[in-house]
């Protein structure tokens, strides 16, 4: 398979100009009424044309986006997509599973003074708090909606950076690719945390491939501002995040040894502070905080048609490392096809397998020497502390799961597609965006 910009460029423009707009009126004529109810807005017309007015005026802002023309006009394409997705298909899910979406648009434009709900680490006091922020703006729920979707827009093309550093030249067809992968264009498309959290991993990513790849501290101000963010709305992925960073280049950095010790006297500050603020924030003291903690949250997600439950529960770290490689799975690759009875769960299903597939042919052609590179080792180590976190909810709702490793899934897709086809993304001598072959990931060996 050739990983080709041209066919990912059509697939995009097919999409924009004809499935985005059928889209539209199939979910404004069928869905927009009964989505309007549980969202209490009382005049549709007036709340759609508000969404797409915004979606028009984001579509101008991003003329002015200071990237190469060929770049502009993919993100051009996949906002189009990304509006018919937040005005189309998305109504739906507001109309049958939009509670949270609900929760945060009615309680925040009740709020009158939303800056006072800000607080670090409480993402749902902060989602509401932006929703009044917003409210002086627009009312709309689907123009607020569309803003959120713009964020994502801005996660998917940070994570495309991260990868051209990486790789060491453009691969365009990869910000197709990114932009048009269905769980993260679906959940990086709704009113909620997950744009916002995808928005902090885009700018880590970036600034992270810049450390490791071209040995650059000052990257580690991205690194510090992306954590910021998604540690804002979820605590935790400040230690999930760090501690990765930290493991690939000190270990498999080919940088020299003072330099590594700079990078981890600044760096294990940062890491020590989101632990103490993990700990702060759920009240750990002991293991057995830590244990009883895990065995609460866990439990609560038990619930809905998606729903499986832990038997037994936890009890002692001994059970939960055990639990361990079933939960990572779970959380990185599950709902598999036919667990979740619904739309979302046959998409879910049919992208997890996928992905799934990608992965184990990747592993079965390139064995695992490639993980002593640095930029492959974090991109691991990050998927398996992350998973080993999430796996403890993930395994109970594999509804939320899907949801959930929105996080990741950009890491996940890309690090599949290299191990799969490492041959048609290495670098290219002399290629622009790159230094050469050194610049990036080291061509597959194997590739005729």
């Amino acid at each position: 398979m050739t990983v080709r910009a041209g066919r990912a460029q059509l697939t995009a423009e097919v999409s924009a100009w004809f499935v985005t707009p059928v889209a539209m009126v199939l979910g404004y004529f069928y869905f927009s009424a009964a989505a309007a109810v549980r969202f209490r807005i009382f005049d549709i017309a007036a709340d759609y044309a508000a969404g797409l007015a915004a979606a028009l005026l984001l579509l101008a802002v991003t003329l002015f986006w200071p990237v190469p023309q060929a770049h502009r006009k993919a993100l051009l394409l996949l906002w189009l997509i990304r509006t018919g997705v937040a005005l189309g298909p998305m109504l739906a899910y507001d109309m049958r599973y939009g509670l949270d979406a609900a929760m945060y648009f009615i309680t925040g434009k009740a709020l009158s003074q939303p800056l006072d709900s800000l607080a670090f680490g409480a993402g749902t006091q902060n989602v509401r708090a932006i929703v009044g922020l917003l409210s002086h703006v627009t009312e709309s729920y689907n123009a607020m909606k569309v803003i959120f979707s713009y964020v994502g827009l801005i996660a998917v093309y940070l994570f495309y950076r991260a990868a051209v550093i990486c790789l060491g030249q453009e691969r365009i067809a990869l910000l197709y690719i990114l932009g048009l992968f269905p769980s993260f264009l679906v959940w990086t498309s709704i009113l909620g945390k997950d744009p916002i959290v995808s928005l902090g991993i885009g700018l880590y990513c970036y600034g992270a491939a810049g450390v490791i790849m071209r040995h650059k501290m000052s990257m580690l101000v991205y690194v510090a501002l992306g954590l910021l963010i998604a540690s804002f709305i979820r605590v935790w992925l400040g230690v999930i995040f760090i501690a990765p960073l930290i493991g690939a280049y000190v270990l498999a950095g080919r940088s020299s040894t003072m330099t590594k010790i700079a990078f981890v006297l600044v760096a294990l500050p940062a890491f020590l502070f989101a632990a103490t603020g993990f700990s702060d924030r759920f009240n750990l003291e002991t293991t057995e905080d830590l244990i009883q903690r895990t065995d609460t949250i866990s439990g609560s997600w038990a619930r809905g048609g998606s729903a499986q439950v832990i038997q037994g529960g936890f009890s002692s770290v001994g059970a939960m490392v055990a639990f361990l490689p079933v939960g990572s799975f779970t959380a990185l690759f599950r709902p598999l096809p036919f667990e979740v009875p619904n739309a979302f769960g046959a998409l879910a299903g049919v992208e997890n397998l996928t992905i799934l597939a990608l992965f184990l042919a990747g592993l079965l052609r390139k064995g695992l020497r490639w993980i002593t590179h640095p930029v492959l080792m974090w991109a691991v180590l990050v998927l398996l502390i992350w998973g080993s976190v999430y796996g403890f909810a993930s395994y109970q709702n594999l509804g939320t799961a899907f949801r959930f490793r929105a996080q990741v899934a950009p890491i996940l897709l890309l690090l599949s597609l290299y191990l799969c086809f490492g041959q048609y993304l290495a670098p290219i001598p002399g290629a622009r965006g790159g230094r050469g072959r050194r610049a990036g990931l080291a061509p597959d060996a194997n590739a005729s």
